[in-house]
């Protein structure tokens, strides 16, 4: 995935939390067991303070053209949850933590790589650091995703 500058990556960033809440919020409809969807709730309320931080970084940079936005949105969508909550149930996420933790998991992970490249395009110093300090918690939610697996 090419991301050229700090607008398209704080762009696709915002799409990426979107996607994740998008598909936290139809699992929440979806899961039937109590611990899933505490699980589930706990991991959602992470990516809407991650989405709210980088609108709020995203509206404070100029604005992008239509045909850029949707651009960003596909490369968001390729990037996290390419099964979306479909792919949430054939991972047993719906129905057990072990699942659930497990697509969680691989998902912090791919955000915090996606997240350490962005801040490598940033010109923008204070920019570039929200982009680490989200990579670095998002490594800590990774961290104890794989803490509450091993405890399973």
């Amino acid at each position: 995935m090419i991301v050229r500058n700090e607008q398209q990556a704080l762009c696709v960033a915002v799409e990426m939390e979107r996607r994740a809440i998008r598909v936290y919020e139809r699992a929440l409809m979806l899961a039937r067991n109590e611990q899933v969807t505490a699980g589930i709730r706990e991991i959602l309320a992470d990516e809407k303070e991650h989405l709210r931080r980088f609108s709020a970084m995203k509206e404070a940079c100029p604005g992008d053209a239509a045909q850029e936005r949707m651009l960003m949105q596909a490369m968001a969508a390729e990037m996290l949850f390419p099964g979306g909550v479909m792919e949430l149930e054939r991972a047993k996420g719906l129905d057990t933590l072990n699942g659930l933790y497990e697509f969680a998991a691989e998902s912090e992970k791919t955000a915090v790589e996606n997240y350490m490249a962005f801040a490598e395009k940033c010109a923008n110093p204070d920019i570039a650091e929200a982009f680490t300090s989200i990579a670095a918690e998002e490594s800590f939610h990774l961290a104890e995703l794989k803490k509450k697996l091993e405890r399973l």
